[in-house]
């Protein structure tokens, strides 16, 4: 006669609560109950036994292989070392709930068992990068995350199904399990269903960017539970009574089942039935037949994708589609060329700069780079450059260069003509270029380039050109040509350049990032154009170092602006700092509420001596205040 039931326990689990299980288990079910100690593989039982576990996941993983040809009906009660299984097979936390579960009539008895290349699968198996989707919590995901973000490539891999449907494919992680396991832990990545408890689901995660990655993880973190009728980019799910997993390449596939480490070239899933029965909590697992699903639409599938997301890191950014393409080359083709509207504008935008520089306005100067058009065949030749398209470069390339002469040109004209030849401020300020010019170059470069990527933010060009200036120090170097002053020319045409060069570097960076280069071409490009940034970065930083100097010159003036000087207060003002083949000079202007004599004077020049030191001219000028 069979047993009524068993309670099978760790053999750890101390008396008291072996002994309040039982007296709960009789409580409930009205049968007597017996405990033994839980043993992998010297366990008997005779048929129609209900059995009553608490034991640690990996034993009890373990055991079902060995029971799977026993009669019997398996209840898994809650314990702290079996939270696999309750999460596998949906049983409460609770004891006394687990217990009534086990004992309900309509309960759903699993009668298979999901086998992953022969071991028992409880809760599902991972194929690829798991540390990118296990950590929990904020941090955790952080960590998993960040630590691999560049790191992170594809691995080429075919899916057979039962139906010997054949899939090639690349995928950053793959997750399989039974349907019914899948469905409780990604529920967002399958449709409802009344029949999911004999197939095996799987998730195949193929992001095709970093940024692509970071997305798919924290829609992940949210734990959304709708269902969604399209599946977010780069995820795919497949259902099949058997699922095959082969190597794209010679390397082996490191996968984990329950946790536990494994590799191999080629892993298969498959159901198997069973005598044993486990008590579950699922839902929906009405009989009926077993069709296969395949929503693979959003996996890269040509050869060409699968070669370029598995020879190489994720790039940042999506790569751009073949209509991206397509239109940029376009847009960027048209701004290349040379037409009488470009050529119009460029006039009128040199002439309406070179005006303001005169007049010493900012609000004229600012219309003039608005309408500058000069921004154009600069990004194309980034363009041209990252993807060698020597089409491209020569068309922008001669652009550029008849630009630059007639902006020359018709400034020194300009300048000729007019009765001024005092530098005013404007001018002075396009004459003494350093390293921050070139930064806002490739700020302005990086910009440049996602504007005409991206036509939904192009308006915002005009912001771009007003950064980074490009017609007003061509005009300086124009007038500098017409007035016959090298400093003039050759200080605010190093301000030009460093603008171009700005431009091409970071355009050319952002196009590659956006995916519209390849990185043969782009890292060869790279290297000329960080030759053209060291080029230029030489005389910049010899003209940020008198920046610097003159920096320490202001915070040494800082503490010292009134002064006393024969009972009356004195303000003093450092207007600027000038520097010739003479030496360094510093204009101060000292405001006095009457006339100072002599010795009060020298008494403020030795005063600011003091506080500068004597290798700094000074130029004094006094005004009085009444």
């Amino acid at each position: 006669m069979a047993e009524a039931s068993i309670f099978l326990h760790d053999h750890t689990l101390e008396k008291e609560k072996i002994s309040l299980v039982c007296s709960t288990i009789e409580e409930i079910t009205g049968r007597p109950v017996t405990s033994k100690i839980f043993k992998r593989r010297k366990n008997v039982f005779e048929p129609g036994t209900t059995v009553y576990v608490m034991a640690e996941d990996e034993e009890f993983r373990e055991w079902l292989e060995h029971i799977r040809h026993a009669d019997i009906r398996i209840a898994v009660l809650p314990y702290e070392k079996n939270g696999l299984c309750r999460e596998s097979y949906a049983i409460p936390p609770d004891l006394k709930e687990a217990i009534k579960l086990a004992k309900a009539e309509s309960v759903h008895l699993l009668d298979h068992q999901v086998l992953c290349n022969g071991d028992v699968v409880i809760g599902c198996a991972s194929a690829g990068e798991s540390g990118w989707i296990s950590g929990r919590g904020a941090k955790a995901m952080a960590k998993s995350v960040f630590e691999s973000l560049f790191s992170m490539k594809l691995f080429p891999l075919q899916i057979e199904t039962a139906k010997e449907k054949e899939i090639t494919t690349a995928s950053l992680l793959v997750e399989a399990g039974a349907e019914a396991v899948m469905q409780a832990k990604r529920p967002y990545f399958f449709k409802e269903s009344d029949n999911r408890c004999r197939r095996i689901a799987s998730v195949i995660y193929a992001p095709q960017s970093v940024l692509g990655a970071l997305k798919l993880r924290f829609f992940l973190a949210k734990r959304k539970i709708n269902p969604t009728e399209t599946l977010p980019p780069g995820v795919g799910t497949v259902k099949s009574e058997r699922i095959t997993i082969k190597s794209g390449s010679t390397k082996p596939i490191h996968f984990t089942v329950d946790g536990i480490k494994r590799e191999a070239k080629e892993i298969s899933f498959e159901t198997i039935e069973t005598k044993s029965k486990i008590v579950t909590g699922w839902k929906g697992c009405a009989s009926g037949e077993e069709k296969e699903s395949l929503r693979i639409q959003n996996l890269p599938q040509e050869s060409d994708l699968i070669n370029f997301f598995t020879r190489r890191t994720l790039p940042l950014v999506p790569i751009a589609s073949e209509e991206a393409f397509a239109e940029l080359f376009m847009k960027l083709r048209n701004s290349a060329k040379i037409s009488a509207g470009y050529l119009l504008l460029l006039l009128v935008s040199v002439l309406m700069a070179s005006t303001g520089l005169f007049q010493n306005s900012s609000p004229t100067i600012i219309g003039a780079m608005i309408l500058a058009p000069l921004m154009a065949p600069i990004v194309a030749f980034a363009m041209g450059a990252v993807r060698f398209d020597e089409t491209l470069m020569q068309r922008s390339t001669k652009t550029i260069l008849l630009s630059v002469a007639i902006a020359l040109a018709a400034s020194a004209l300009y300048a000729w003509l007019l009765p001024f030849t005092h530098i005013t401020d404007q001018m002075s300020m396009r004459t003494h270029p350093t390293l921050l010019d070139l930064a806002v170059a490739v700020f302005a470069g990086i910009a440049a380039a996602y504007g005409y990527a991206d036509s939904k933010i192009g308006e915002s060009l005009a912001g771009v050109a007003i950064a980074v200036a490009l017609v007003p120090p061509l005009c300086v170097s124009g007038i500098g040509i017409g007035w016959g002053s090298w400093p003039l020319f050759s200080n605010a045409l190093l301000l030009f350049l460093a603008n171009i060069v700005g431009i091409i570097v970071a355009s050319g960076a952002m196009f590659y990032i956006l995916g519209y280069a390849s990185s043969r071409y782009a890292s060869t490009a790279f290297f000329i154009k960080l030759l053209m940034v060291a080029v230029i970065a030489i005389p910049l930083y010899l003209s940020t170092r008198s920046v610097v100097a003159d920096e320490k010159i202001y915070s040494r003036f800082e503490s010292f602006k009134r002064v006393v000087v024969g009972g009356t207060p004195v303000d003093i003002r450092l207007s600027g700092i000038s520097h010739t083949p003479d030496g360094d000079f510093a204009k101060f202007s000292v405001i006095t509420p009457r006339e100072l004599n002599s010795s009060e004077k020298e008494k403020i020049t030795e005063t600011l001596h003091s506080k500068l030191g004597r290798d700094i001219g000074m130029v004094i000028t006094y005004r009085y205040r009444h």
